[in-house]
């Protein structure tokens, strides 16, 4: 019997340790899980969604930009959806709010006009992060039509930063394919 008692120990002192290791951990385990189910899908979900709202309302905003200023001749657009800092990479036009006012001052003094209202011709619009695209079908006052291509940077509900690029769009074309 006294070979059996060094055994009888270490198995009793394993079972105590492993005991005492699964109560610790079940208890724990236990009190934080009961009733409750991971909560990392819903997380990444209502990321997703967030990211999908907030690229939807810069689209918004850049949409109704165009239409209020370009095709309901509202001046007032300007201060409503630009930042006061605007960075502006076509060469015709300034940095700056104040400096975009100007450049306009005179086309929205001209009665003809402002009276002109149409409706903005837009063909495309996407948004990745702050960019929105805009693809939009655009028709002089001479009646020469224009593919211009416009990305606007979005930061905190205002129009930051402008690129701009157009192309007469000509009569006839090399394939059967539209620029829109």
């Amino acid at each position: 019997m006294k070979k059996m008692k060094p055994f009888q120990s270490l198995i009793s002192a394993s079972m105590v340790v492993a005991i005492a290791f699964t109560a610790c951990t079940n208890s724990d385990t236990v009190k934080e899980g009961e009733g409750t189910t991971s909560t990392a899908p819903t997380v990444e979900v209502n990321k997703a969604d967030d990211t999908q709202q907030k690229l939807e309302a810069n689209k918004k905003l850049v949409s109704d930009f165009c239409q209020a200023f370009f095709g309901d001749k509202d001046s007032t657009a300007i201060d409503k959806y630009i930042g006061d800092n605007i960075i502006q990479h076509g060469p015709l036009l300034h940095d700056g709010k104040e400096s975009f006012k100007e450049e306009f001052r005179p086309y929205y003094a001209n009665p003809n006009f402002a009276k002109n209202k149409t409706k903005v011709d837009i063909r495309h619009i996407a948004a990745d992060g702050d960019k929105v695209w805009m693809m939009i079908r655009d028709v002089a006052p001479n009646g020469k039509v224009f593919a211009r291509i416009d990305i606007f940077k979005v930061e905190n509900g205002k129009i930051t930063e402008h690129w701009s690029v157009e192309q007469a769009v000509p009569k006839e074309s090399d394939n059967k394919n539209t620029m829109f």
